[in-house]
């Protein structure tokens, strides 16, 4: 679901918005705040949302994706799952993950050690990943469970009602508390991500 369209809807649930209209520039770039925060606060609670990212490396014999500083990466994200089906210049390959097995004519290979991933090659490799949304922008696009929807852009009008003044209306509040108290109760954090992504294969990581 784009960040856009999530929070125009919560704007839309507290009034700031009528039915049709677009959010500002400026609105925006405060909800963006507030919904980064909804997401880091949700993850502490396991429930994961990611970020559908599109990750370019140039490769000369291998580059790492990593959140850490620390780790030196050539491309800062937290992956959690990608699609294995990529790019090397123009040309479309599958990436292989490096284990015993790995077939010795693979044009790109890809290890994992805890939150760094090493991909191995020569080209530039661009792929779609899931990653943790550490930084978002209004056009991304975020990976919703059913289940989340709502609760999300529930909980984000609850916020967005002190960004921009307004009184939460007890309809409001009880819908928050109510969704919020479904999702808990539905115990619906995933013990895996598929990854339903209109591109490449589908991608199961545990």
């Amino acid at each position: 679901m784009n960040v856009t369209k999530i929070i125009e809807s919560a704007l839309k649930k507290i009034g700031i918005l009528a039915a049709g209209e677009n959010a500002e520039t400026n609105e925006l770039e405060d909800a963006v705040d507030a919904l980064r925060g909804l997401l880091s606060q949700w993850a502490t609670k396991r429930l994961f949302i990611h970020k559908v990212e599109q990750i370019t490396l140039n490769l000369n014999g291998s580059a790492k994706v990593s959140p850490n500083d620390i780790d030196a990466p050539d491309h800062k994200a937290a992956i959690s799952s990608i699609i294995e089906r990529a790019l090397l210049g123009d040309r479309a390959i599958d990436l292989i993950r490096d284990t015993n097995t790995t077939k010795h004519d693979a044009k790109v290979t890809y290890s994992v050690d805890g939150e760094v991933w090493t991909f191995f090659g020569d080209g530039q490799l661009s792929f779609k990943a899931l990653t943790l949304p550490y930084s978002i922008a209004p056009g991304d696009e975020l990976q919703l469970p059913p289940s989340y929807e709502r609760p999300l852009i529930l909980s984000l009008a609850v916020e967005l009602c002190t960004m921009f003044g307004v009184e939460p209306s007890q309809l409001l509040l009880t819908n928050y508390r109510n969704a919020t108290t479904l999702l808990k109760e539905s115990n619906s954090t995933p013990l895996y991500v598929i990854n339903d992504l209109p591109v490449g294969v589908r991608y199961g990581c545990y």
